[in-house]
């Protein structure tokens, strides 16, 4: 895989996919009789945090501040996140639980500052995580966060503590696009925002086609709707975990910092939650959390962590 400004080959390689069908449902069937792949819900099992959450730090002597004196009173940490991103916040709807990097870093966060993994996930969409900051709806934005300059005016950042790259997923049959400069004059299927930047800043004449989610984003390239698809590999690469009617190319383009999004009006809470990333990078939680999530689709040795405080808008 061609990477750009990434922390290790396999750093480049997010797993996630907010494009999977319900959990439930059956395996795609491969084309030309090539074996079908599993369902999410079983790839889901194989996720989880709890080995990490249960040997992580509990932060000691933590300051005073409005947003970290809210979150002890209730006892809980509120995050936005997402319900149906393999390998980093998946929703299992028989048990309830979230699992992947970005759900174990939110119950890693609560137990850092309550002592206890208690946490409570709010769905929050890419258009709305700097209101929730703002409004104070939730404590912090943990969602395959693109750090911006643009969106550090509105929010503060702890991180990155993940850095993936722009992917590109067309149909399994298509032999057109290589790689982001053959995107040149295709309608092309993304979000707005970091994702759509980055699409017409790498290709100019792209013709971007949005959606408010990255399931909508290939469902168009299934019906012909879009060429191709553009977003975080982190929102890509789940896809082949359990899809033969779609593939992600090996070029990347790009660079997607994932940050923690908290509130601009509370500076001390910022240093809190940078002082947690640097603690759990520091004593090895960070890589028991790539490898009970991440690193059990990947099945490759885990990457270092991205230096805290590397990319603008920390």
């Amino acid at each position: 895989m061609k990477l750009t400004r990434m922390t290790a080959a396999v750093g480049a390689v997010v797993v996630a996919g907010a494009l999977l069908a319900a959990c439930g449902s059956a395996p795609a069937t491969a084309p030309g009789g090539a074996a079908a792949k599993p369902a999410a819900a079983d790839v889901a099992k194989m996720i989880s945090q709890d080995d990490a959450v249960a040997g992580a730090p509990v932060g000691q002597n933590l300051p005073h501040s409005p947003v970290l004196d809210k979150i002890r009173q209730r006892g809980e940490l509120v995050w936005a996140g997402s319900r149906n991103t393999l390998g980093f916040s998946q929703l299992d709807p028989a048990t309830g639980k979230i699992s992947g990097f970005d759900a174990g870093m939110a119950d890693l966060l609560a137990k850092y500052l309550l002592g206890k993994p208690s946490a409570k996930m709010q769905s929050g969409g890419s258009d709305t995580r700097e209101g929730l900051l703002g409004n104070h709806t939730i404590d912090v934005a943990i969602q395959t966060y693109t750090m911006t300059p643009e969106r550090a005016k509105l929010v503060n950042f702890s991180g990155p503590y993940y850095m993936a790259a722009s992917g590109i997923i067309v149909k399994s049959t298509d032999t057109t696009i290589k790689s982001a400069k053959d995107l040149a004059g295709k309608k092309v299927a993304t979000e707005s925002g970091a994702a759509k930047t980055a699409l017409v800043t790498e290709v100019p004449t792209a013709q971007p086609v949005l959606f408010d989610t990255t399931a909508q984003c290939i469902a168009a390239v299934e019906q012909g709707r879009a060429d191709a698809v553009t977003l975080n590999n982190a929102s890509l690469l789940g896809a082949i975990q359990t899809r033969s009617d779609v593939k992600l190319l090996d070029a990347t383009f790009g660079s997607n910092p994932f940050g923690i999004g908290e509130p601009k009006d509370d500076p001390v809470f910022k240093q809190v939650v940078d002082e947690f990333l640097q603690k759990i990078e520091a004593d090895g939680t960070w890589t028991k959390l790539w490898q009970g999530t991440v690193g059990k689709l990947l099945k490759t040795p885990p990457p270092a962590p991205p230096k805290l405080g590397s990319v603008p808008g920390v």
